[in-house]
């Protein structure tokens, strides 16, 4: 990074740290910010917040209003490099993303923002940036013991459906995105064709992400209602799970069994897609569901690949907590690239 002079909050010059970075992780619904320096090997998170999206009007806005509240406790030196991981794919000058709370423009967050050298990058690319980070301890297996061998496949149920493919390149970790997410959903059981069938009518091109996701676990009930005609209930993901863990609701469990089995499915295909040596599930909904993932479905359907299921048998699966993750993963990825 560069010592260039910038504008902090309060509308005063500073000169910027040359090993700090403020970071961003920008989902669907939150948006954590922290300033993250070098710390050892690693990078540790200092002043930090996370905001709800749907409060602010921009990407920009978030930005100041950390950068205010920095100052406001007394950070007043402030990086010239931010690194936003935000959900989405950047195209030219804009990100293409169906889940955020406004559109996004590269250059006018970095003009409106007063942040010159701002870079966004896929939110799950960053996450997977983060990987090699992790300590074991903070893995909870869902299947076979063991580390994350490379290539390390990362999926995350949120919002919307992340995924990201750790591997490595010239002997150094690296990181490839993806759109998985978006590609069409396959239907393994006369139940799924079903569910598909439905969604197709509603939304023509189902994604994966129209059921692996908050809003798709909605979706999936909404289609098992119709299909054992019945009313809804639950209106939220947050509903579904806890009726689904307190047993009040027997469709409300029927569905959270359907979804880790089919996710199970999902990521097994990933996973012999990409010869993965690991698996490794984070995002939001990962966390709510982690219990029913590891209740059997989830791995009976990652495994059930024909004649490639005893391979697959060797792959260790975990569970993550997203956390911070996203904000280390940003300063991975910076700190990996060419100096602005």
């Amino acid at each position: 990074m560069h010592g260039d002079t910038v504008l902090d909050g309060a509308g005063v010059t500073a000169q910027s740290s040359a090993r700090r970075l403020l970071a961003a992780d920008v989902g669907g619904t939150y948006a954590r910010l922290g300033l993250v320096d070098p710390d050892g090997d690693g990078f540790s998170v200092g002043f930090h917040r996370r905001y709800e999206c749907a409060a602010f009007p921009s990407l920009a806005a978030v930005l100041r209003r950390f950068r205010d509240e920095a100052v406001g406790a007394g950070e007043t030196a402030f990086p010239d490099a931010c690194v936003v991981a935000i959900a989405g794919v950047l195209q030219g000058d804009h990100l293409l993303n169906g889940n955020l709370a406004w559109p996004v423009s590269l250059s006018a967050t970095r003009r409106d923002a007063g942040i010159g050298h701002l870079h966004l990058i896929n939110d799950f690319e960053a996450l997977a940036w983060a990987l090699p980070r992790i300590p074991q301890a903070q893995l909870q297996p869902l299947g076979a013991a063991g580390g994350l061998p490379l290539p390390t496949l990362l999926l995350g149920p949120g919002t919307g459906l992340g995924a990201a493919l750790l591997v490595e390149q010239d002997g150094r970790p690296a990181v490839q995105p993806s759109e998985a997410g978006q590609a069409a959903l396959a239907a393994g059981t006369p139940l799924e064709l079903e569910v598909v069938r439905l969604l197709q009518a509603r939304f023509g091109h189902v994604a994966s992400e129209r059921v692996f996701s908050g809003p798709g676990l909605v979706n999936l009930y909404l289609a098992l209602c119709a299909l054992r005609e019945m009313q809804p209930r639950w209106q939220t993901p947050a509903e579904l799970v806890e009726a689904a863990d307190q047993g009040s609701d027997p469709l409300a469990a029927e569905c959270i069994a359907l979804f880790c089995g089919w996710l199970g499915s999902f990521a097994g295909d990933l996973a012999l897609t990409f010869r993965a040596g690991s698996v490794c599930l984070a995002g939001g909904l990962t966390g709510h569901l982690q219990r029913h993932l590891g209740r059997g479905d989830f791995i009976r359907r990652f495994l059930d690949k024909g004649v490639l299921s005893d391979s697959l048998r060797e792959v260790p699966v975990h569970a993550l907590e997203h956390g911070d993750l996203g904000l280390i993963g940003a300063a991975a990825w910076h700190a990996a690239r060419p100096r602005d």
